[in-house]
């Protein structure tokens, strides 16, 4: 059933991953008999010496780091293998609070504490880039590890360079969450841990990734340790050829990208009258918005899927986000851009738009110090210490953490959030009727 509903999709993929099913360009097809297991020379991921090993060097050569590796459980198993590799009990570690969830959870792991930069936003509802006032503003003795996401899922970059020289200044190590930057080839070399899902924005298959270390301030052996007691030891041959081919495409068709940035300049000339092409960093990621007209993201995204056959990456209530990378086709973008044209001139303009934003929760606890549990119907949780943590996803960023108290505030944002078609999860899964507190 699932092979069958795969085969018969044919929308216009403007999401991850990155490969886009662009047999035409890529020329293969990762078929069942290369799935094999770890017969005698074909090497061990867990221990490279061989072919493994030299896929590793490529990758190494593309990001111009000391050691990289292979990931083929994502950039998350990278992530939790990175702060595990540093951080001890009672550690603290320094993060953006828009990280992905799986920084809270290897920080949940490692019984570690966190600080939280909170991001400031700009008119759209973005969350802005990380400044080194802010890292400075919150660096402390007690600060481990400091982890950034940059860029984020909406194109924003943090100021890399600043914060890591400030923090190398200090003695801390830096883990940039890049996931959303593989194809950023030269721009992590200040950092030390950078952990880039392949996958998301180059021709990669699902959970292919990449961990990359520099500098001497993070032991690679540790790093090594903790990978391989988190990923599996059965490891796909089929995805980790799949790097291999993503690292060849990547050295070998330097033309390709050029043709790519060519592909964005045409889209960048787009003229909307009511919709509005938002412009950040990475000029990759089609940022649309639609606070200003009588459409939300969600119906922006109906429309498209419905009408034009188009599916885009990830929708919010004010805004949308179409993931296009080195394989998308010059004819898609020219048709999306298309699209976009004609619904825009059949909106109607509105000078009110609500962008809901939320103060940081109080945090009374560290997430693992959460002990005897109970449900509670969310109106009834205000004032209480949270349990499971809340999150909209995409992109995966905790609303509430465990350990922090559940305000009227946070009640009426998940509320809102979901009457606006937001998809709001949690932990345990029973949101919205209900939420996990400490008793």
């Amino acid at each position: 059933m699932l092979f069958d509903k795969l085969k018969s999709n044919n929308r216009i993929p403007l999401h991850m991953p990155g490969h886009k099913r662009n047999i035409k360009l890529l020329g293969n097809n990762l078929p069942y008999e290369i799935d094999i297991t770890e017969i005698e020379g074909f090497d061990n991921l867990h221990a490279p010496t061989g072919v493994i090993k030299k896929v590793q060097d490529k990758l190494g050569k593309i990001y111009r780091s000391n050691h990289s590796y292979a990931l083929i459980n994502g950039s998350t198993v990278g992530i939790l293998a990175g702060v595990l590799s540093i951080v001890k009990e009672n550690d603290t570690v320094l993060l953006a609070r828009n990280c992905h969830k799986s920084v809270y959870n290897a920080i949940e792991l490692a019984k570690a504490n966190a600080v939280y930069i909170e991001p400031r936003y700009d008119e759209y509802g973005i969350a802005l880039g990380v400044t080194t006032e802010q890292v400075k503003e919150k660096l402390s003795d007690e600060i481990k590890l400091i982890v950034i996401t940059s860029p984020s899922y909406e194109g924003v970059k943090s100021d890399l360079y600043g914060i890591c020289k400030l923090a190398h200044k200090n003695n801390i190590p830096v883990l940039i969450d890049a996931a959303h930057g593989a194809h950023f080839f030269d721009e992590y070399t200040c950092a030390d841990i950078v952990i880039t899902s392949l996958h998301k924005t180059l021709p990669a298959l699902t959970q292919c990734a990449a961990a990359n270390i520099y500098g001497d301030l993070v032991d690679y052996k540790e790093f090594q340790i903790k990978l391989s007691m988190l990923e599996t030891s059965s490891p796909s041959y089929v995805l980790m050829t799949s790097i291999d081919e993503c690292a060849d495409f990547i050295l070998n068709n330097k033309v390709q990208f050029g043709q790519y940035n060519n592909i964005l300049d045409k889209f960048y000339n787009i003229k909307l009258k009511y919709l509005k092409l938002l412009k950040y960093d990475d000029r990759g990621k089609l940022v649309i918005f639609t606070g200003n007209t009588n459409l939300t993201g969600f119906a922006l995204a109906d429309l498209l899927r419905n009408d034009y056959n188009i599916e885009i990456e990830m929708t919010s209530k004010d805004y949308i986000v179409a993931m296009t990378s080195v394989c998308d086709t010059e004819e898609n973008l020219i048709y999306f851009k298309n699209a976009l044209v004609e619904i825009d001139r059949n909106l109607n303009a509105s000078e009110f738009y609500s962008n809901i934003t939320l103060q940081l929760p109080v945090k009374a606890k560290a997430s693992y110090e959460i002990e005897k549990k109970a449900y509670y119907p969310l109106d009834k949780s205000v004032g209480k210490v949270s349990a499971e943590y809340i999150w909209a996803y995409p992109p995966g960023v905790p609303i509430v953490v465990p350990g922090e108290i559940i305000s009227m505030d946070i009640v009426d944002y998940v509320k809102k959030s979901i009457e606006n078609s937001v998809n709001i999860q949690s932990t345990y899964g029973e949101i919205p009727e209900k939420i996990y507190c400490q008793d």
